[in-house]
């Protein structure tokens, strides 16, 4: 199965046999999905960028990374998926695609790894993105898990 955890903070795993086999997290909270304001995926040269060209110190790089990107960073508005949804700016529309693009790449990346098993996919949304959840990332899968529904908990189930 694929279990997802979506809010502020973001994950998925795959789980096989009741074993963690692969997960969109790193080696911190800043690998894997975006988050509120974590910048989730990131090329470790931005940050060699951000030090040679920019300037900047660790602490304000820790603090960028942390603190003011991800939902926040992206659109410029907020880390709150009810307030990026309610917002009619391009720069709210563009952070959520991103974000439901991320786990539908992590989606596809997982579902790999269970080797072509039809997976089951297990969600929690928190209340700050369980709306885009529900309504994006799952009827966004098109593939193999189009059986898939997310009734408006936002859990999705077979």
């Amino acid at each position: 199965m694929i279990v997802a955890h979506l809010g502020n903070g973001a994950s998925m795993c795959a789980i096989r046999d009741g074993q963690s086999v692969a997960s969109s997290m790193g080696f911190t909270a800043l690998d894997g999905l975006p988050m509120g304001t974590r910048c989730g995926q990131l090329d470790p040269g931005v940050v060699l960028y951000l030090m040679q060209e920019k300037k900047m110190s660790a602490e304000a790089i820790t603090d960028l990374l942390y603190r003011e990107s991800g939902l926040k960073g992206l659109s410029g508005i907020s880390h709150d998926m009810r307030e990026l949804e309610a917002s009619d700016r391009l720069e709210a529309q563009q952070a959520i695609e991103y974000f439901v693009f991320r786990i539908r790449r992590e989606l596809g990346g997982l579902a790999a790894v269970l080797q072509g098993s039809t997976p089951w996919f297990s969600a929690a949304a928190s209340a700050n993105t369980r709306g885009t959840c529900a309504s994006g990332c799952w009827k966004a899968w098109n593939g193999s898990a189009s059986n898939l529904t997310a009734p408006p908990t936002g859990r999705a189930h077979r």
